[in-house]
């Protein structure tokens, strides 16, 4: 990128608790221009793109250009793995459905530059012995022993399929090579939403099926206490089944926080909080978000809270990006518009915790997430939120 040597003045806006700074700061690391929010900042490393535009962020998938009439938003998924390299996960489509495999992105610069359109053989493989019977990576996690899991659906039928098989396949070396693909649970299927990772505790959260009927049951709590190699179920959530999408992370006192919402009322967002590491959970609560929420992303950064998604479906002011923040996880402050684009209805996403690997660098959040180009078709951006501002 080249270096941008002036500073964009805004105006910063004092809102409740939350502080949000339109004011780009100038920084002569890597040229980045930062935007302030309480207690953190904003930033990506394109100087052609604003806080709020119709875009911002960094291009991960240029279909665009790379791969014209092609979709990237189906299962966006971000790791870092143990030697610190970043991979964002998403799909090679036609349209929005399923005629596709999966692909990633991967930076191995901190986020600063990426090589894009990576395939995910297995996914590949599949799509090219069966275009009726494709393969998605849907969520992923990276174990605290270093090995990388990815959970992979896979379908019947192009177009709004049928998912017919949830597993996993797993690399002990950075992703240069995976396993044969592993059911997670027998018979059991339905659509990965999230993932968490507590010492040798890992988490899967599954929004399940009832035989075809997606996302008809509950939300269930699978987990895994010996590296990945087999995952039990633990508990259903007491989010009600029509509560859809779906998301989870863990708190400063080591709680999980799990949400979903509904297009039945875009204005909240349904949480409930387990006490006992997802044993049981408490009672589903809602909290007010002003500029609305569709597919939630929940993350927790050195003591606040992040929520991400579209700012609701088809409503005034809804199809943009909005990022909230929190000091509890459970009251949110106003929204922040991170792309303004009204027009198109996208803003599929993932975040991540980044540099965690690396003990001279602050860990950083990550999202990832698809902006429509034309009709159906998306690109895949990212952004990245540093605490406790510049150094």
């Amino acid at each position: 990128m080249k270096p941008k040597n002036t500073i964009a003045l805004g105006v910063i806006l004092v809102v409740g608790t939350l502080v949000v700074g339109m004011q780009g700061l100038m920084a002569q690391q890597d040229s980045i221009q930062y935007h302030q929010i309480d207690g953190a900042v904003i930033y990506d490393h394109d100087p052609s793109t604003q806080l709020g535009d119709d875009v911002f962020g960094d291009i991960i998938a240029d279909m665009e250009n790379d791969r014209p009439g092609r979709c990237s938003h189906g299962g966006p998924v971000c790791l870092e793995y143990p030697n610190g390299d970043i991979a964002a996960f998403h799909s090679n489509t036609s349209g929005h459905n399923l005629d596709g495999w999966s692909e990633y992105a991967l930076s191995k610069d901190g986020g600063r530059t990426w090589k894009r359109h990576n395939k995910v053989q297995y996914s590949f493989d599949a799509y090219a012995k069966d275009q009726l019977y494709p393969v998605w990576v849907e969520e992923g996690l990276v174990t605290e022993r270093g090995t990388i899991i990815l959970f992979l659906t896979h379908f019947r039928g192009v177009g709004g399929g049928i998912r017919i098989r949830l597993g996993t396949i797993k690399s002990y070396d950075n992703g240069a090579t995976w396993t044969a693909f592993e059911t997670l649970d027998g018979n059991f299927t339905g659509y990965p939403l999230s993932t968490a990772v507590a010492g040798e505790t890992n988490y899967v959260l599954v929004d399940s099926n009832v035989g075809e009927r997606q996302g008809a049951g509950p939300h269930v709590l699978y987990v895994s206490r010996d590296d990945g190699r087999s995952w039990s179920r633990r508990s259903a959530l007491s989010l009600d089944h029509d509560k859809w999408y779906g998301t989870m992370t863990i708190t400063a006192d080591g709680r999980l926080l799990a949400g979903a919402y509904t297009e039945k009322d875009e204005h909240h967002f349904y949480y409930c909080i387990s006490k006992d590491e997802g044993h049981t959970w408490g009672p589903q609560q809602k909290a007010y978000l002003d500029k609305m929420i569709r597919d939630p992303e929940l993350a927790y950064l050195s003591g606040k809270y992040y929520l991400q998604g579209r700012s609701g479906h088809g409503k005034e002011g809804g199809y943009r990006f909005v990022l909230y923040q929190s000091d509890d996880g459970e009251r949110w402050g106003k929204g922040i518009i991170v792309s303004g684009d009204t027009g198109h209805p996208d803003g599929y996403s993932q975040n991540c915790i980044i540099n965690k690997y690396d003990d001279d660098v602050p860990n950083e959040l990550m999202a990832v997430y698809a902006i429509i180009y034309k009709g159906h078709d998306t690109n895949e951006y990212v952004y990245f939120i540093r605490p406790d501002g510049i150094p």
